[in-house]
């Protein structure tokens, strides 16, 4: 039995304020050929669709024709989503009772994640339960009356008072002992189960374009999921192997300069479902993208005059210069050479002038990075605001200068 597992599309993401859509069209592509070109049983994406909880129409229109053109291609495929951190639940889950019947499961809500679905394929079966991103408080520890029930009778709309459950590590403990309970179900007895889930595992490797969690609590051990025959992870960047079966298929495409060289694929899973113990492999298909990312360093001279690093002119480029002196307008001055020039770094300055191009004084910079009595918390959070919603609702900015103003006066 297979299933192909991959997650972080990042739909409408933007690189140094540079669309990706062409890129992510391309990428999603090569996953529909993917698909075709092999016999699987289940599409398993790991969440983060999009790159914000309003994803701009384009990004929208692209996911959208892509699941019609793999329903039709593939037209017995489950395709099993779940949103991420960075996806809108409510938003993602439009029409998701219409679309199950054409087997794609988009499941939002927890409480519905211990219910498995069920897939068979050349007479064998297979269990996939689908866990979204916990939200703080969307699970609570609370004993289901009729607990003596089969576990798909259990009541769970009375429940008692429990504790609120508000970090990644207690969320994931609370769904560990219900899909323990839910494996525990008769008709599961003997076949092979999948989870799919969106998470940071314990030590896992993160980059530089997935949105942080704060604190160790926010990381999940994932010996809680062991039980299953795979545990398809979304969250992480890189692909990576947490136990031989649990694994990040990583994102698709390259979404931080510290990704570049990254080796970026989909992940072909193999579940043995006639041996003992459902035995696994994982063959990574490799994501060929439409333009690398590329990190380099050097002299402003190699870049301008001479050769050396012409090969990477069709990449997204991030460059630094080792040059002593800062260079005037160094980005005006290689773009010709390198149109997808992205970023650009000097003289210890990255991040700051130097991204546009422009020769700050050395002092003018120290003196910057000392003075930080001019924060502005009220532009901060309005810049927040449009990166994870699109916009700054001005009652959500008055509520918060008027808490700020009020944390300044207790101090």
């Amino acid at each position: 039995m297979k299933l192909l597992h991959t997650g972080d599309l990042h739909l409408g993401k933007s690189l140094h304020e540079s669309s990706l859509i062409e890129d992510q069209k391309s990428m999603l592509d090569q996953l529909r050929a993917a698909l075709s070109r092999d016999e699987y049983a289940a599409l398993v994406i790991a969440g983060d669709v999009y790159d914000r909880t309003i994803p701009p129409t384009d990004a929208v229109e692209l996911f959208s024709s892509f699941l019609a053109r793999v329903r039709r291609e593939s037209p017995a495929l489950e395709i099993c989503v779940i949103p991420g951190n960075h996806d809108s639940s409510q938003r993602l889950s439009f029409a998701s009772r219409i679309l199950r019947e054409q087997h794609i499961h988009i499941i939002c809500n927890p409480e519905e994640s211990f219910i498995p679905i069920i897939t068979e394929k050349d007479g064998k079966r297979l269990a996939l339960f689908l866990l979204p991103f916990l939200a703080p408080g969307t699970l609570s520890p609370e004993t289901p009356r009729g607990a003596s029930k089969a576990p798909n009778e259990l009541d769970f709309s009375a429940k008692e008072k429990a504790p609120f459950l508000a970090t990644q590590a207690d969320l994931a403990r609370e769904a560990s002992r219900r899909l323990s309970l839910a494996l525990k179900r008769p008709e599961l007895a003997g076949i092979p189960s999948v989870l799919v889930a969106h998470l940071f595992a314990l030590n896992g490797r993160s980059s530089e374009s997935e949105r942080d969690f704060l604190g160790t609590a926010e990381e999940v051990d994932p010996a809680l999921f062991s039980g299953f025959s795979y545990v398809a992870l979304g969250h992480l960047h890189r692909q990576q192997t947490v136990t031989e079966r649990i694994r990040y298929s990583g994102s698709p495409l390259a979404y931080a300069f510290d990704e570049a060289g990254a080796d970026k694929a989909f992940l072909s899973v193999d579940i043995d479902c006639a041996k003992e113990g459902f035995p696994v492999t994982v063959t990574p298909i490799p994501v060929r993208p439409q333009r690398k990312v590329s990190r380099l360093e050097g002299a402003f001279e190699d870049f301008y005059a001479r050769g050396r690093y012409d090969s990477y002119a069709a990449d997204y480029l991030e460059i630094s210069l080792t040059d002593t002196a800062l260079v005037a307008n160094p980005m005006n001055l290689l773009r010709p050479k390198f149109p997808w020039l992205l970023s650009l770094r000097q003289g210890g300055n990255a991040g700051t002038a130097a991204d546009k191009g422009e020769a700050k004084p050395a002092a003018e910079d120290n003196a910057a990075k000392a003075d930080t009595s001019h924060r502005d918390p009220v532009g901060d959070f309005c810049r927040f605001e449009e990166l994870i919603v699109g916009f700054v609702d001005p009652a959500k900015k008055e509520l918060f200068s008027s808490l700020l103003a009020e944390c300044a006066d207790e101090a």
